[in-house]
């Protein structure tokens, strides 16, 4: 999923997703929960009804 994000959202290019894919694990775990954190917010702001703005 964090991976799918960072390649369509945050458009990364492959070299980027490889360079994710083997970071060291503390920095994984800051990426992926600041993604985490952006896609709650963002399935918050669906249920609302409210206009979402996928690059704030």
């Amino acid at each position: 999923m964090y991976l799918y994000y960072a390649m369509h959202e945050l458009h990364y290019s492959p070299s980027e997703l490889k360079e994710l894919y083997e970071a060291p694990r503390h920095f994984k775990a800051l990426l992926y929960g600041l993604i985490g954190y952006k896609l709650d917010i963002l399935e918050k702001q669906a249920k609302k009804g409210g206009a979402t703005s996928w690059q704030s």
